[in-house]
């Protein structure tokens, strides 16, 4: 009996995984953030964190990418200036986009991307930033 439950459980766990299979057909189009999940304490950052609080991240079908916000400070405004004109890349393993140019190996931010209880975070790796955002 202990079998067939550890065998059901590793079905319900592997079937779960590829069902958040992220593809670059449903990245395409622009996310809003909702909410800022996991919050920053370095009160230097502050500023940065009320503007992701409004951002947009736009995946274009032909790779262009933007970054906005109705709230742009000045360290975010570094951030979009950096990020424009520039492309996204979906990697490999299908949980993050590369965002750049092939002359800088779309090094620019790194987005993980990960579903939680039905909502979609992204994880911003050089901010530590975990943003729900959820599709226009």
């Amino acid at each position: 009996m202990k079998k067939y439950l550890f065998i059901l459980s590793i079905f319900l766990f592997s079937s779960h995984i590829i069902s958040q299979e992220i593809t670059q057909k449903n990245i395409i189009g622009k996310w809003k953030v909702v909410k800022v999940s996991k919050k920053i304490d370095n009160p230097n950052l502050k500023d940065i964190v009320k503007s992701f609080n409004s951002a947009i991240f736009d995946f274009k079908e032909n790779l262009d990418f933007n970054l906005t916000t109705t709230d742009n400070s000045k360290l975010f405004s570094m951030i979009t200036n950096m990020t424009n004109k520039s492309k996204w890349k979906l990697n490999k393993n299908n949980y993050v986009v590369n965002i750049g140019s092939q002359s800088d190996g779309y090094n620019i931010l790194k987005i993980i991307i990960i579903e939680v209880n039905g909502k979609i975070i992204f994880h911003l790796s050089e901010t530590e930033l975990d943003l729900e955002v959820q599709k226009e």
